[in-house]
């Protein structure tokens, strides 16, 4: 498996744009994490306070990569099950097929990946358990 890691980031809340919230990004290796935020912040300077809850940002990879891409963010599989070879070979052809669906003439692969902000504890402060 490539060099993937899970990624947060603190982000505008969507609710009151002023404070920050975590938000978790998915899995990327580091220069993807790196090309997301560099997206996610002009996306989010461009819009003023005018943007919303949902958007998307490219990612672009190899081959290889796409392939763990595919497998950790939409699939759901673990890291262990990645690199141990406990991928359902049916899974395995449908990512294949993505991936070959979405390569570009330069080589890479390119998919759309979605960023749902979240609001931060002020506006949506912990529900009391004893509720």
């Amino acid at each position: 498996m490539t060099n993937f890691k899970y990624a947060s980031e603190e982000l505008p809340c969507f609710i009151c744009r002023t404070r920050k919230a975590t938000t978790e990004l998915g899995w990327f290796t580091p220069s993807m994490k790196e090309d997301v935020i560099d997206q996610i912040k002009d996306i989010l300077s461009h819009a003023d306070t005018d943007y919303e809850e949902y958007f998307s940002v490219n990612i672009v990879c190899t081959e290889d990569e796409a392939r763990d891409y595919l497998l950790l963010n939409y699939y759901g599989y673990s890291e262990h099950e990645i690199n141990h070879g406990q991928v359902n070979p049916e899974d395995l052809t449908e990512v294949n097929d993505l991936i070959s669906e979405h390569m570009t003439a330069e080589g890479v692969a390119t998919f759309k990946h979605e960023v749902a902000l979240q609001s931060c504890e002020h506006c949506t402060p912990e529900i009391d358990e004893d509720y």
